[in-house]
């Protein structure tokens, strides 16, 4: 159908080019006609309005038309032509694209290959996919690239297995998603061109264990949930949001923030039951877009509920529990409910447990093949078109060899890299013969999570080594989304094009973020961040004794954030770190927009946020040893010793520390953009804001007969809200990819000191130019939620975004910030 007739025609060049060339032609281009020659498929019809969605974005005064019949030549007019033809290609993910005598020609070896044909051509055109979405350019193009003629692009994936393996276990992960979050997840994945998810469940993390897999056994049922604002896991303790301060409490709906199978749910078998629907309609989505599917589980390790019904004689076994008849019998009932609740998934993986990892660092730990050996004859019995894997932290390749010679070829070996990533990929994985083998590296890491992490050059050198040693794919561990895109976008480019630099990336990345010669300096900073380690991260370079690499756990997501009773190497020297923060700090002050400053801004303020972080962390470790130092004075009956000791030494450092916590917290609830986001903001109020201000405030005032004025009027400046926040609108998810006849819903999230009158979601679809709106209804606080859909089939796309009216303010605000120049788009898949 022919985009809307009221917009605008300009002229665009068509350019015939190689990659950062463009030769312009006599003629200009009014129009794109889009020509499909294959016998249509739900995906190739998907990659047709996938490619006139993404072009409508990069020129939007250009009118782009689904036609069924070869136009007759026509001046002004770029004809695309769409191809699927199976034979003549040496896999089926290849494609080409070329510049024909009659247009642009994609052709594929299939439809999948036709979805990734269309993604290369618009990612050609400036066109950034990452985890969180896709940016379009700030200085859109005014030329097409293409290929020259007679010299198409052929594209042929460097790893046949793509993937992502999204850790779920934090509040900034897919712990948290419902059904719109793991939509707009697998649609960008699909943009992306990865192929493959992955997906780890704890089993067992005291004191429950994640719902996506529950089960019972020997009579018996476990307490599961998955992690929101009332668990008590990974370091967390249960807060109600209202309770968050510095007006953090205005970015959650309700008291609990998480996941709705967990919030919503009645009881803990009604979480389980929602959890398993959720994630059996997010698997069947992703089949949809031919993204295949995998989910594992610890097999030594079982809720603490079920290993309490157990009998002792099976935990008694001599070769150990694995060995028994009951635990074999435990292993096929757990393997049956996998298989039961997710009937669609591609692979069964399982893991080595975490706890064997580390502690096999000290001595060796062999495994069993007992289980694999069971869940391999298993599968073959009852789901033989199902895979096993076999997977671990780092430790397991030390199993490698002995593992490959024991178990059957054809299951495929995959493991994360050691030390959180900072370790090299293992020579392990070269010795694997034949047999299917992928590496997992960090897209980042958990101990510095709240923290930006830029790691393009070690992604560049895990691939390097996964290929010479062999590997066939490649999974990219993460929890967050938006502040890893930057590494996450590379790592998805580069298993097309291992002559991708890192360099060459992050300026391509910073292309779609900024403007003019703030393209190079922005680029130049992630560079400078990433190879040149102007930024603290985890690794500290080098090796310790033992081996492995060195590093600091700055911020671990795992544990009490604010760990500052860790015993952690000194930090290094802030000079760096200050520096790279003032260039970012100048670089959003020269921007010219308010999407280009708000892209930036994202990034300079993740950068900035970590400088009175890390000046707060250094002082609570100063101020750690003075209440050690005054400990062993009162114990020792010189009390009043220890409270001149606090009062001299000890109250001053906490002084320092309680703006300094402000100040990270309002820099970072100025930016939050995401989902991923407003997770990170929980954490953080429950690992930061309440260890630096409250703990540590209890922690002075033992030893003080009253509290100090001055510390009470400290902590309430520190804890008030922010009383220069700039009223804004944002939403945390935005869904592209609908299904025929699907409602979806939208969060609206309005921070603002002031009052909300109005929010409203507005649409406009390809067969009705006007928008119509929707009054959003009010979800709790300052967070709305309103639905998107339903679209049927004679709908290609629809276009959308959100306004908010706040009273006595006379700027609309609205998401995205620019609606005049860009738009959230959502494909309708037909």
């Amino acid at each position: 159908m022919n985009r809307r007739t009221f917009l605008r025609i300009s002229m665009l060049t068509v350019a015939s080019s190689a990659i950062g060339q463009t030769t312009s032609t006599p003629e200009s281009v009014r129009r794109v006609l889009v020509l499909s020659r294959f016998e249509e498929d739900l995906k190739a019809r998907l990659a047709r309005r996938e490619l006139q969605r993404g072009l409508q974005a990069l020129f939007p005064a250009v009118e782009i038309s689904l036609v069924q019949e070869r136009p007759r030549t026509q001046a002004g007019v770029l004809q695309i032509t769409l191809d699927i033809h199976e034979s003549g290609w040496s896999g089926h993910e290849n494609y080409r694209i070329s510049l024909e005598p009659d247009g642009v020609l994609l052709a594929a070896a299939s439809s999948q290959a036709l979805l990734y044909a269309v993604f290369d051509l618009i990612e050609q055109q400036g066109t950034v996919f990452g985890i969180d979405g896709e940016t379009v350019p700030i200085d859109r193009p005014h030329t097409f690239t293409l290929p020259h003629r007679n010299q198409p692009w052929s594209a042929s994936p460097e790893f046949a297995v793509r993937g992502l393996l999204p850790w779920p276990d934090f509040w900034n992960c897919i712990s948290v998603y419902n059904q719109e979050d793991f939509q707009s997840y697998f649609a960008n994945m699909l943009r992306m061109r990865l192929n493959m998810f992955g997906m780890h469940v704890y089993t067992q993390n005291d004191p429950l264990a994640e719902s996506y897999l529950s089960f019972d056994f020997a009579g018996a049922g476990h307490r599961a949930a998955l992690e929101d604002t009332t668990v008590t896991s990974w370091g967390y303790l249960p807060q109600r949001t209202s309770t968050f301060k510095m007006g953090a409490a205005q970015y959650f709906d309700r008291e609990t923030f998480g996941a709705d199978a967990t919030r919503l749910a009645a009881d803990n078998w009604e979480i389980a039951d929602r959890t398993r629907d959720l994630l059996r309609d997010a698997l069947s989505y992703a089949s949809d877009l031919g993204i295949r599917t995998g989910i594992g589980f610890e097999p030594y390790v079982n809720p603490a509920e079920i290993v309490r019904a157990l009998p002792p004689e099976a935990k008694s076994h001599p070769g150990g529990f694995v060995e028994s008849r009951t635990g074999k019998a435990l292993l096929e009932r757990r393997l049956a409910n996998l298989l039961e609740r997710y009937p669609k998934v591609d692979y069964v993986w399982l893991w080595e447990d975490e706890t064997t990892n580390w502690n096999s660092r000290d001595k060796n730990i062999p495994l069993s093949t007992t289980p694999f050996m069971q869940a391999y004859d298993f599968l073959r019995r009852n789901a033989p078109d199902k895979r096993l894997v076999l997977a671990g932290w780092g430790g397991i390749v030390r199993n490698f060899e002995s593992l490959h010679q024991r178990l059957p070829g054809d299951i495929t070996f995959a493991a994360l890299n050691d030390t959180i990533g900072w370790d090299p990929v293992n020579e392990a994985f070269g010795k694997l013969e034949k047999r299917e083998r992928w590496v997992i590296p960090w897209l980042e890491d958990d101990p510095a999570m709240w923290f930006p992490q830029f790691r393009a050059s070690h992604i560049e050198q895990d691939l390097h080594r996964a290929r010479s040693f062999g590997c066939q794919g490649a999974f990219g561990i993460h929890w967050r989304h938006r502040i890893v895109d930057p590494t996450a976008s590379y790592f998805s480019r580069a298993m097309w094009n291992q002559k991708l630099t890192p360099s060459d990336h992050y300026r391509a990345f910073s292309s779609a973020q900024a403007s003019g010669d703030r393209v190079e300096k922005l680029a130049r900073l992630l560079d400078d961040c990433d190879e040149k380690r102007a930024i603290l991260s985890t690794s500290l370079g080098g090796q310790s004794d033992k081996g492995f690499a060195n590093k600091i756990e700055l911020t671990p997501d795992y544990a009490d954030g604010f760990n500052y009773d860790m015993d952690q190497p000194a930090l290094p020297d802030l000079t760096s770190q200050r520096h790279v923060d003032e260039q970012f700090q100048s670089l959003v002050r020269s921007t010219t927009s308010a999407t280009e400053k708000e892209r930036i801004q994202y990034f300079a303020e993740f950068i900035h946020l970590m400088l009175p972080y890390l000046e707060a962390y250094q002082s609570a470790q100063k101020l750690n040893i003075i209440l050690k130092d005054a400990t062993k004075l009162r114990d020792s009956g010189s009390e009043s010793e220890a409270q001149s000791l606090v009062l001299r030494e000890g109250v001053p450092l906490w002084l320092s520390i309680a703006p300094r916590s402000r100040e990270t917290m309002l820099t970072f609830q100025r930016i939050i953009a995401t989902r991923n986001d407003q997770g990170q903001l929980a954490s953080m109020q429950n690992k930061f804001v309440r260890i630096s201000l409250e703990r540590l405030r209890l922690s002075v005032q033992e030893f003080l007969p009253e509290p100090p004025e001055e510390m009470e009027k400290a902590y309430r400046a520190a804890i008030d809200n922010d009383g220069e926040l700039k009223s804004r609108v944002f939403m945390p998810t935005r869904p592209s990819i609908l299904r025929v006849d699907e409602r979806i819903r939208l969060f609206v999230v309005v921070p603002t000191n002031g009052e909300v009158t109005s929010v409203r979601l507005r649409t406009r679809t390809s067969d009705a130019p006007e928008w119509k709106d929707t009054e959003a209804k009010l979800a709790g606080r300052h967070v709305y939620s309103v639905f998107l859909g339903p679209y049927g089939h004679h709908q290609e796309w629809v276009e959308y975004h959100v306004t908010a009216a706040i009273r006595g303010e006379n700027v609309r605000h609205t998401a995205p910030g620019e609606v005049d120049r860009y738009i959230y788009r959502a494909t309708v898949m037909s």
